[in-house]
């Protein structure tokens, strides 16, 4: 359906470019096809978009966290920007669960309206566009969590409280007024979190002071300077205990790792948490440094096995090698860089995925990196429908492990086979430091235009096939060979690959590895067409062949492991015989074959003739008792059944012995 609707609008996009080259007359076409194919998949009608008349700017949420019972009390000061002129009513997210007491405004009440999860505020005077617009909005209530956990007042330990949010996709308006869309960073963000004083809270970014109010609670002020999209946005409170190590990132510049972990937890927690350290120094080396250097990275311990990426400190519920990993590969993909919306969430989750594959090669070697990409491969395989995703009104289908996440991974896995090891490392590195993506959103548009800059090949067929397109290659494959002089043999592979849906089928460069009595031959194919046969000219007798031995592609493939047989002719047995002898014979595709033994003058005296012979192994018995004792020539000649053309000719001398 995507792709129809794109050809259709084909002509749009071509406007698109001449009015970018227009605007930009020095850009190259590269930069404008860029540009113009991003901004089509943005404007596109797709999911909700919160209100498109502001650009926030800036949250400060004062948060009062009450236990037994629970309950929620609630300042959000948001400052935005107005993108039109004369607005004089903006809207904020937020749900219906939740009380709203008031409004404010340069100390102003203003009027509003809270009713189908949006806060509708009439500013007391109209702004134009370039205008910030700073409001006040109080708030309570008891959360409703939604989707995987949005806000949870949940307990560890016999009991012991533990608040927790899980914001992404849509659940930051249970707790906090917001734009929820994943489009609009904040510049930077304040979360001032009260709690008892035997309570430790978390957030994002520095923590710039605790202050001791003298009712038994105290309040967590936490700063981060950096964009930050809603849903990341987060808090974790609990008796946590804290433990810090540092991610030392230059010989005199170090970055605090920490840790906010359940006390009975702590110890046998920390070799895990340790290996943190090693993961930030990889992930710096592969992406460019930790995007929130000047702040920190850490971990907030949660109730539900899962993780979240929330910026510069991950809520976990677990805390094996990979999960790790992947909610700090997140920070560069997802945080740093995050998808423009839901229907480009493999640009977050694929990469992040795609991390753990990194951290298991480096830590562990190539062949657990074979076993991961193995592993998710075949989860891949289980995937319904586009990589970008149709329905994002359903999280699940957003979140959908097989498809954003195992098959999104898998792209960068075949994007890596295409491109090569540099290659592909260098664009990671350039899209991740990219001045125009970097601490932005992104599309698939984008991440494609770096790695065509970087390359400098063109990847249409790729990310066609791969994001818009749905399933994997099914290749059927067989093989002949044929000895075509002394030493030389000529190797045809057939590639014929199954009907698909969209694209009908898959174009991909393709390894096959031609198995040689003297070794392995590994040839480098390109397959555009869904019937295509491969001509090779190897210098040893061909015994095997594997199609992508190295798997560097999502694929299904039938046909190895059937071992045909080049066209040969083997030496009579026994030799020398009486009067009886056997005579073996291949043939590598159907054949019509005409066996003859000659005497020395070239004569012919025996002739057979056999018709429409499938490739295979064959043999014959010749009597030769009723000629002379002496030496002897038996050839074979194979011609091709459909065109009659002589595809195979071979003699060889026998002698008969009285």
């Amino acid at each position: 359906m995507l792709f129809k609707l794109l050809i259709i609008l084909s002509s749009l996009l071509t406007v698109q470019y001449s009015a970018i080259s227009q605007i930009y007359p020095d850009k190259p076409v590269y930069e404008i096809e860029r540009e113009a194919n991003a901004a089509y998949f943005r404007s596109a009608e797709s999911n909700y978009k919160s209100d498109t008349n502001i650009d926030v700017t800036f949250y400060r949420l004062s948060l009062n966290v009450s236990i037994s019972p629970d309950y929620l009390t609630g300042k959000t000061f948001i400052t935005s920007r107005s993108l039109k002129n004369n607005l004089a009513q903006i809207f904020y997210d937020f749900s219906d669960n939740m009380q709203v007491d008031s409004v404010t405004g340069n100390n102003m009440q203003l009027s509003f309206l809270h009713f189908q999860n949006k806060i509708y505020i009439t500013l007391k005077d109209t702004v134009n566009s370039g205008q910030d617009i700073s409001l006040e909005i109080f708030y309570r209530g008891i959360p409703v969590p939604t989707g995987f956990g949005s806000f949870v007042f949940g307990s560890h330990n016999n009991n012991q409280p533990v608040i927790w949010t899980i914001s992404e996709p849509y659940g930051a308006i249970d707790w906090f007024p917001c734009k929820n869309v994943p489009n609009d960073k904040a510049d930077s963000s304040d979360v001032l979190i009260r709690c008892p004083v035997n309570m430790q809270a978390a957030s994002n970014g520095t923590l710039t002071g605790i202050e001791i109010n003298g009712d038994g609670t105290h309040t967590f002020n936490w700063h981060n300077t950096y964009p930050i999209v809603n849903y990341v946005i987060s808090i974790a409170v609990s008796d946590y205990e804290i433990y810090t190590t540092y991610f030392r990132y230059s010989g005199a510049d170090s970055m605090p790792v920490v840790n906010y972990i359940y006390p009975e937890d702590l110890e046998e927690l920390k070799p895990q948490l340790e290996k943190t350290d090693y993961m930030l120094e990889l992930f710096s080396q592969k992406f460019g440094l930790y995007p929130f250097i000047n702040e920190k990275y850490g971990h907030a311990q949660m109730g539900r096995i899962a993780g979240i990426e929330n910026q510069t400190i991950s809520s976990m519920g677990a805390f094996g090698d990979d999960i790790i990993a992947h909610e700090l590969g997140h920070q560069w993909f997802g945080d740093k860089i995050t998808c423009y919306d839901w229907q480009n969430i493999w640009l977050n989750e694929g990469f992040a995925t795609y991390c753990e594959a990194i951290y298991n090669e480096s830590a562990f070697g190539i062949n657990a990196y074979n076993d991961f990409i193995k592993s998710r491969m075949s989860i891949s395989k289980t995937a319904a429908g586009t990589i970008y995703v149709q329905d994002v009104n359903d999280i699940y289908q957003i979140f959908s492990g097989n498809r954003s996440y195992a098959k999104g991974c898998i792209v960068l896995h075949m994007l890596r086979g295409v491109t090569g090891d540099s290659l592909f490392f260098r664009i990671l590195n350039n899209y991740s430091t990219d001045k125009a993506f970097e601490y932005r959103n992104t599309v698939t548009e984008d991440f494609k235009y770096i790695c065509e800059k970087t390359s400098g090949t063109d990847l249409d067929y790729f990310f066609d096939e791969w994001i818009y397109g749905e399933n994997y290659p099914v290749y059927n494959v067989s093989w002949s060979t044929e000895n075509v002089s002394l030493n030389l043999y000529k190797v045809s592979v057939n590639i014929n690959q199954n009907v698909n849906t969209f694209p009908l089928f898959f174009t991909m460069p393709l390894d096959i590895k031609i198995s040689l009595q003297s070794g392995d031959t590994l040839f480098t194919v390109f397959n555009n067409e869904q019937t295509q046969t491969f001509e090779f000219i190897v210098n040893s007798k061909p015994v095997n062949y594997k199609i992508d031995p190295e798997n560097k592609i999502l694929k299904t493939v039938y046909g190895e492991g059937i071992i045909p047989v080049a066209y040969e002719l083997g030496q009579n047995f026994p030799n020398p015989f009486n009067p009886l002898t056997t005579v073996n014979y291949q043939l590598g595709r159907p054949s019509d074959v005409v066996i003859n033994v000659y005497d020395l003058l070239g004569r012919t005296l025996i002739s057979f003739t056999e018709n429409n012979l499938r490739e295979g192994s064959y043999s014959i018995k010749i009597n030769m008792s009723e000629y002379a004792a002496g030496a002897y020539f038996y050839s074979v000649t194979a011609s091709d059944t459909e065109n009659q053309e002589v595809v195979f000719f071979e003699a060889k001398k026998m002698i008969y012995l009285k």
